[in-house]
C-alpha cells in the first residue's frame, strides 16, 4: 500500500555526483538540485489551494468524494476494497485513525489506487486526511548520526534517489523535518515501504518508527504547476469578509472595479474582497482597480483569507479570467544585455518549454528585458522557486517590465498553467447555452449534436468552449443556422441571430483533416465559368468576383457560406458536396462571403485497423534528416504522437519534418518523416475512420507493406483498394 513516487527527480538530481559538500564545520549538505538555490534570496510564499477526490471504486470510478482540506474524521465514508484517489493539488497525508493518528500514506500529486492500505484483514477505512504540501517552499530535512540531534548533520532539500555516501547508507538516529513532507527510505532508488515525515523533530529511531536507523533515498512531494478543471465555465465568487461571511457576489467574467455599480444585475456593494471561492477558470486577482497592482493566481479552490491567495496586504480590488489554450506551453525570455558601447551583442534568449526554478541554473540572468508568450498562459516571479511577486503571462509581447506588472526587469522561475487530468481521454466539444444574456440564468451544457433541443431550453447568450458549433431555429438541424467558433457570446446579437430568435436544434461541425478547397460555377450542373478558392473571402464583390453563382462544390474541408458580405445574413455550412443548382437549394441569389471553419491544432494517434498498433517514428529522429515510420505494437515514448497542419502529417518529435515519399513514385513506395521544405511539397487528406489519401499523388493512400520480410512494418503508399484492409486507419485525438 506505499506510495510509488510519481515524480521523477530532477534533472540536476540525476547529473548531480554523489561526494558531499562540505557548507560549516558541522554541516554536510547532501548535493541535490534545490540546494543549490536554498541559498539565494526567497521572496513571499505563494500558496495553493488544495483539491483531491477520492472515488469508491478502481479507475476513477463510482462515488466520487471532493476534498479540499483537512478531514479530521473519514470514518463515515462507504468505500469498497479498492479505492481510486486523484490528487489535483498539494501534497496529502491518509492516516489510518480519525485524529490525524496511526499509519501514514503519503500522496503525491496524480493518479493512485489503493487496496486495504492499512491492514488487510480490516474492512476499507479512512481515518483522516491532512494537506501536508500547500506552497512552493523548499523541503528540507537534517539527518544526525547521533539521537537528539547530535553530531554531523546530512541536509537534503530536493530527492535523492541515491543518499549513500562512498557506498554506505546515511546513519541518521534522529531526524529534523525543516519543511516539508519526505519519504524516507532505508535502500537506494526507492526500494521498501517508505517512512513518511511530517514536519517536526524525531529524536531517535524509534520516533520515526524504524529499527535500524539508516537512510538510502529519500523524496520530498512537492506541489506541481497550476492547474485548472472547468476552464471554459469561469464563475467566482467574493465576500467582502473572511471565511465567506458578510456580503457576496458572484462573478462569471473580468471585473475592473469591485466598488462599481456599473453591472445592473448586482445590487450588493463590495469594496474590496475579504475572502473568495473559485468554482470554475483560472482567473487573475489584482490588488488595485483596472488591473493594476500587485498580481494573484487565483485557482479552483476556497481562499478563506487574503493570506491564502499569498497576498500583500489585504486588498484585491478586481480581477480577470484567463483564456488560453493550455495544451502547449512556450515562452521566450529575452535576456537584459549589459550596458556595453561597441556593437550590439549576442541576445542571450532562452526558450521554456516547463517549469523552471531558477532560471541562472540554465545560464541566463535573472534580468529580463522583454518576453513572448507564443501559446499557453505562465506564471514568471521575482524570485526563485515561485516565490515572490507574481506576473501572469499571455499570449503575446511583453515588451518590458512595465508590460507584465512590474517595477524592475527581475523575473527568477516561470512555470505554466496546465489543465487538470480530466476522465475523458479524447478532446471534448462542449457548447453552453444561457436562458439570459451574459452568461446569466439557467444553462444547459452539451458535447453531442441535439436535433430537438427541449422548449424549456431558451437561449439568450452562450459559450462554445471546444469545437465550432451550428445553432439553427428549426428542430432536425433545419432553417435558419448561426456557426460559432470556440468563444464567448453575451448575446443574441453577438452570435450572429435577430433579437427575438428561438434556437431548437445544435449541432458540432465535423472534425476534418483536410486542405479546404470550394469551387463555384456560373452556371447549373457545376458547368460554365469557375471559381477556385482555398481561403476565406470577406466580399466577393470586393474581391472583383460576380457574385451571381448557381452551382456549387465543396471539394475538402467544411465551409460557411454566407449571404451578404463580412459574414453577415444568412449561413450554410457545407461539408464536400455537389449543389448543381444553388438558388433552389439555398432560396438566395447570390453569395456574399464565405470561409472554411478552421480547425485548432490537435495532437493525434494513427491507428491502423488492421493491425489495432499506432503509426509511430523509429530511430532518434534528433540526429537524422530522416525517420522511418512503421505500425508496429511497441512504440518509444512520444514518436506515436502527430499533428496535422495545413495538410502536412507532422510528427511532434520533430515539428519540421512531415510525412512523405522519397524516390520513386510507384506501388509500396516507402513512406518516411522528412524535412518539411522539401519538393514537391506532400500533403494528405484524412478522415476520422478510413483512408489517409496524398494529395499530390492522386489515387494513393497510406498503406502497411505486410507478408514476411523484415520490413513488413513499414508504412508505404499503394493505389487505394477495396480489399486491402491495412488501408484503413482510425484517428484518435489526444
Amino acid at each position: 500500500g506505499a506510495c510509488p513516487c510519481q515524480r521523477t527527480p530532477s534533472l540536476l538530481t540525476l547529473m548531480s555526483p554523489q561526494p558531499l559538500e562540505k557548507c560549516d564545520s558541522n554541516t554536510m549538505s547532501g548535493w541535490s538540485g534545490i540546494f543549490l538555490t536554498k541559498e539565494k534570496e526567497h521572496g513571499k510564499l505563494n500558496p495553493r489551494p488544495g483539491k483531491m477526490y477520492i472515488f469508491d471504486r478502481p479507475g476513477m470510478c463510482g462515488q466520487r468524494i471532493e476534498v479540499r482540506s483537512d478531514v479530521i474524521d473519514a470514518t463515515p465514508w462507504e468505500l469498497q476494497e479498492t479505492i481510486s484517489i486523484r490528487v489535483v493539488r498539494g501534497g496529502w497525508v491518509l492516516y489510518e485513525k480519525p485524529n490525524f493518528k496511526g499509519e501514514k500514506i503519503a500522496l503525491d500529486e496524480g493518479d493512485i489506487e489503493l487496496t486495504y492500505p492499512f491492514n488487510p484483514e480490516e474492512e476499507l477505512q479512512n481515518g483522516s486526511l491532512r494537506r501536508a504540501v500547500r506552497d512552493y517552499s523548499v523541503p528540507e530535512i537534517r539527518l544526525f548520526p547521533e539521537e537528539s540531534a547530535e553530531g554531523k548533520k546530512v541536509i537534503f532539500r530536493d530527492t535523492s534517489e541515491d543518499a549513500r555516501i562512498f557506498g554506505f547508507p546515511i546513519k541518521a538516529n534522529s531526524i529534523i523535518v525543516n519543511a516539508g513532507l519526505w519519504l524516507v527510505y532505508a535502500h537506494p532508488f526507492f526500494q521498501g515501504l517508505p517512512r513518511v515525515l511530517e514536519v517536526g523533530g524525531y529524536s531517535n529511531p524509534a520516533a520515526w518508527g524504524v529499527e535500524q536507523p539508516y537512510v538510502g533515498s529519500l523524496h520530498p512531494l512537492k506541489v506541481g504547476e497550476p492547474r485548472v478543471e472547468n476552464m471554459s465555465q469561469p464563475k467566482l465568487v467574493i465576500y467582502d469578509k473572511p471565511y465567506f461571511t458578510g456580503k457576496s457576489r458572484t462573478i462569471t467574467t473580468n471585473m475592473r472595479d469591485f466598488v462599481t455599480r456599473a453591472d445592473r444585475q448586482q445590487t450588493t456593494f463590495i469594496g474590496s474582497a475579504g475572502s473568495l471561492k473559485v468554482h470554475g477558470g483560472i482567473w487573475v486577482g489584482y490588488e488595485k482597480e483596472g488591473f493594476r497592482g500587485h498580481q494573484y493566481l487565483l485557482e479552483e479552490g476556497e481562499y478563506h483569507d487574503w493570506r491564502v491567495w499569498g497576498g500583500h496586504d489585504a486588498e484585491l480590488r478586481s480581477v480577470r479570467v484567463i483564456r488560453a489554450d493550455l495544451t502547449d506551453p512556450v515562452v521566450v525570455l529575452f535576456e537584459q544585455p549589459d550596458e556595453e558601447p561597441e556593437g550590439a551583442p549576442e541576445e542571450n534568449t532562452f526558450e521554456v518549454t516547463e517549469a523552471i526554478a531558477d532560471v541562472e541554473l540554465f545560464e541566463y540572468k535573472t534580468s529580463t528585458r522583454s518576453i513572448h508568450v507564443l501559446s499557453g498562459a505562465w506564471v514568471a516571479y521575482s524570485h526563485v522557486d515561485f516565490s515572490g511577486n507574481q506576473y501572469i503571462l499571455e499570449k503575446g509581447v511583453y515588451n518590458n517590465c512595465a508590460d507584465w506588472g512590474s517595477e524592475d526587469t527581475r523575473i527568477c522561475s516561470v512555470q505554466p498553467i496546465l489543465r487538470a487530468p480530466s476522465d475523458s481521454s479524447s478532446i471534448s466539444t462542449e457548447i453552453i447555452l444561457y436562458s439570459e444574456p451574459d452568461f446569466q440564468g439557467e444553462c444547459h451544457v452539451y458535447k453531442l449534436n441535439q436535433e430537438a433541443l427541449s422548449e424549456k431550453v431558451l437561449t439568450k447568450s452562450c459559450r462554445v468552449s471546444g469545437g465550432s458549433w451550428v445553432l439553427y431555429e428549426n428542430k432536425q438541424y433545419s432553417g435558419n443556422s448561426y456557426v460559432l467558433s470556440e468563444g464567448d457570446y453575451p448575446s443574441l446579437t453577438s452570435m450572429g441571430c435577430p433579437p427575438d430568435c428561438t434556437l431548437s436544434s445544435v449541432k458540432v461541425v465535423p472534425m476534418t483533416l483536410s486542405v479546404p478547397s470550394i469551387s463555384l460555377f456560373g452556371l447549373e450542373c457545376l458547368e460554365g465559368r469557375k471559381i477556385d478558392l482555398d481561403t476565406e473571402v470577406p466580399s466577393m464583390v470586393e474581391e472583383g468576383f460576380n457574385n451571381h453563382i448557381l452551382s456549387v462544390r465543396v471539394n475538402s474541408g467544411c465551409w460557411v457560406i454566407c449571404e451578404h458580405s463580412n459574414y453577415r445574413g444568412r449561413q450554410f455550412l457545407l461539408e464536400p458536396i455537389e449543389i448543381t443548382n444553388w438558388p433552389k437549394f439555398s432560396s438566395i441569389q447570390s453569395i456574399g462571403s464565405m470561409f472554411p471553419v478552421r480547425q485548432k491544432r490537435h495532437f493525434l494517434r494513427i491507428k491502423n485497423q488492421e493491425r489495432g498498433h499506432f503509426l509511430s517514428v523509429q530511430g532518434g529522429v534528433e540526429e537524422m534528416k530522416s525517420g522511418r515510420v512503421v505500425v508496429t505494437p511497441e512504440v518509444e515514448p512520444m514518436s506515436d504522437i502527430w499533428f496535422y497542419q495545413d495538410g502536412f502529417i507532422k510528427s511532434k518529435l520533430s515539428p519540421t519534418m512531415s510525412l512523405q515519399v522519397i524516390g520513386n513514385i510507384e506501388q509500396a513506395a516507402k513512406v518516411v518523416l522528412w524535412t518539411e521544405t522539401r519538393q514537391p511539397v506532400q500533403t494528405w487528406t484524412a478522415q476520422m475512420r478510413g483512408l489517409i489519401s496524398s494529395l499530390t499523388f492522386p489515387g494513393c493512400v497510406l498503406d502497411v507493406k505486410g507478408g514476411k520480410s523484415y520490413d513488413k512494418d513499414h508504412v508505404v503508399i499503394m493505389p487505394e483498394n477495396e480489399e486491402r484492409p491495412s488501408q484503413q486507419w482510425e484517428i484518435e485525438l489526444l
